[in-house]
């Protein structure tokens, strides 16, 4: 598929030319924590006290105490220009998703640890909406989004399953410009204190899991690379590394540094094969499409943690509900404690300007 190099410029502007865009109304509803911190720390009055283990990777905080704070998703750009990423070693997950051309964006969750900063902030997508609401009530930064996309996060907000803490709102003083990028389309970064110490953050509780952990998973195939190529621009691998017991990650043979030079890595690495649907409306001034990935419903899914992978199915039968990640006999599959990177692989793509569907293959 030709691309068009303007494809990697600027999306944040607002666009005239929108279609019939249907905004997408959540009918997601809040979590509420229930777990209680062996050692609590202070609370809000009426917010429950924090869990002993981080809820999003299951694992005992190096501080010794889980922050009694919502999760904060941050939206990050990952076109080829926009390389190296800073902040994604102290997230708890992180999700990739195709956009545009074939090229991917994060979502960014962090609860249990801080980036002091995070770089480059980019546009939402209306999948976010869906990514979202399985954190129960989770702050959202981003730098704005499409009309149709900003109907959704406020839509979502209305409903309770986001608060938005964007560069385009109240919020826009937490974020900067990186004169080291030009303060060009790039260059936009925040941090997560400056998120949390918004007002919009205060009395938010902590989110509940979303995953199975067991100390020791069960080992599945042979699995110590996983190849998810998204395109020419996104074509990812993660390789086993027995010595740092994580996946590490490269584009192609290329290592996929962070901007301190580090190698990105995981605990775990899930591919959840999802349907995608390019919108009617068009999302940059190249003309292209938004792809829409189906977050809803069923799908293969590949498991991967402790050098092998497990074959299986994703389940989400509702926005209120947490996606599934289940076995050939229904059970939860359990990662390592740790981080999680989540790859939304396009299985199958329909509509205008279809971007490309993904490859994927596990093995030794």
């Amino acid at each position: 598929m030709s691309m068009n190099r303007r494809f990697f410029r600027a999306r944040g502007t607002r666009f005239a030319a929108v279609a019939a865009a249907g905004a997408l109304v959540m009918a997601g509803c809040s979590h509420k924590t229930a777990n209680k911190s062996a050692a609590p720390s202070p609370s809000t009055p009426g917010v429950p006290a924090a869990p002993a283990v981080c809820p999003l990777t299951g694992k005992t905080p190096p501080s010794g105490s889980v922050p009694n704070r919502p999760a904060l998703a941050i939206k990050m750009e990952n076109s080829p220009e926009s390389r190296p990423p800073t902040g994604l070693d102290t997230a708890d997950i992180v999700y990739e998703e195709a956009v545009e051309g074939g090229i991917t964006r994060f979502v960014v969750v962090y609860q249990c640890q801080d980036a002091a900063r995070v770089e480059p902030v980019r546009s939402a997508r209306l999948e976010d909406v869906d990514i979202l609401s399985q954190f129960g009530k989770p702050l959202f930064g981003d730098a704005g989004g499409s009309p149709p996309t900003e109907a959704a996060l406020t839509a979502a907000e209305k409903a309770g399953t986001l608060v938005r803490v964007s560069s385009f709102g109240s919020a826009g003083g937490a974020y900067h410009r990186d004169p080291a990028r030009h303060n060009d389309v790039h260059s936009l970064y925040t941090s997560t204190q400056e998120l949390y110490n918004r007002p919009e953050a205060k009395g938010l509780p902590a989110p509940k899991p979303v995953f199975t952990y067991a100390p020791s998973p069960t080992a599945g195939t042979p699995g110590a690379t996983v190849h998810v190529n998204f395109s020419q621009y996104s074509d990812v691998v993660w390789k086993w590394d027995p010595a740092s017991s994580t996946y590490k990650r490269y584009y192609g043979a290329t290592p996929a540094n962070d901007s301190a030079g580090k190698q990105i890595s995981t605990t775990n690495v899930i591919v959840q094969s999802v349907p995608v649907t390019m919108s009617t409306f068009i999302e940059d001034p190249s003309g292209s499409h938004q792809p829409i990935a189906t977050l809803i419903g069923s799908g293969a899914a590949y498991v991967c943690r402790v050098g092998t992978c497990v074959k299986g199915t994703w389940s989400r039968p509702s926005a209120a509900d947490v996606t599934k990640y289940l076995d050939a006999s229904g059970a939860p599959i359990p990662l390592a404690p740790g981080a999680t990177w989540v790859e939304l692989a396009p299985a199958s793509v329909t509509g205008t300007g279809p971007i490309p569907v993904a490859q994927v293959t596990v093995g030794p």
